[in-house]
């Protein structure tokens, strides 16, 4: 909610400022906790050793995630509204478009953008098909140490966002999805991708940044399987002194 003031013109001799109370935006149980990986990558960015400057880009470029996310979740929400059903076949269109536009946005454009800054070349998860070899060979031998990455962006390209691409294409260019591109028009469809989208966001964000902070932070994983859906954290940011209170605390 946000607060904003108004003056009470029946005030004689001063002004008065009482706060309007605004809905600043609408969040339901069943709806995606887009706060979630945007507040990681904040936290992320605060740990970072790094220049200032840089630090403070870094930070900037995390709260570019959340306009993306709150667009979204608008498109989502009206997806899984009860009159959705009653909407013509345009409208449903239009809608899901909507939603798979700002998450294909948010992960190529914002997510990739933020790790940029911090200073990772993922061009391997967004490169052609083609491409994908030279790129990777590229990357490992510039971090000969992460080839880990080359395959998570495999699994990623192989198990969902290669066919997602392809339809945001098709989407945005010709129209034209007699290749077999698929709509993704369906309310499990749409939960499924926003899921996926944040997942792989948050696991590129938690293997990357960890390895941009100060020495004595971690990225600790708690629940690996949790998804935005879930209403409680899959990773969490710590000092090294906690994790070690914590570990403790375990046996």
């Amino acid at each position: 909610m946000t607060s904003n003031p108004r003056s009470d013109k029946n005030s004689p001799g001063h002004q008065v400022l009482i706060p309007v109370i605004k809905e600043a935006a609408s969040w339901g149980t069943n709806d995606p906790v887009i706060a979630r990986p945007y507040l990681f990558a904040k936290k992320i960015a605060e740990h970072l050793d790094l220049d200032d400057s840089t630090k403070d880009e870094v930070d900037f470029l995390a709260d570019r995630l959340l306009d993306k996310l709150q667009s979204a979740l608008m498109y989502y929400q009206l997806i899984t509204a009860s009159d959705f059903v009653d909407r013509n076949i345009s409208q449903k269109r239009t809608i899901y478009e909507g939603l798979y536009a700002n998450l294909w946005s948010f992960y190529k454009g914002r997510v990739q953008n933020y790790l940029t800054k911090m200073g990772w070349n993922l061009s391997i998860f967004f490169c052609k098909e083609a491409n994908f070899d030279k790129e990777a060979k590229k990357f490992i031998e510039a971090n000969p140490e992460h080839a880990g990455i080359v395959d998570l962006a495999r699994k990623q390209r192989g198990a969902w966002q290669t066919n997602f691409a392809k339809s945001r294409n098709a989407s945005e260019h010709s129209g034209d999805y007699r290749d077999g591109a698929n709509t993704y028009e369906t309310k499990a469809d749409a939960k499924r991708l926003f899921a996926q989208v944040c997942w792989t966001t948050e696991t590129l964000i938690a293997y990357c940044g960890s390895y941009k902070m100060e020495r004595d932070w971690n990225v600790i994983e708690i629940n690996s399987g949790a998804t935005v859906f879930d209403h409680h954290d899959r990773h969490i940011v710590e000092h090294a002194a906690q994790t070690m209170m914590r570990e403790r605390k375990s046996k």
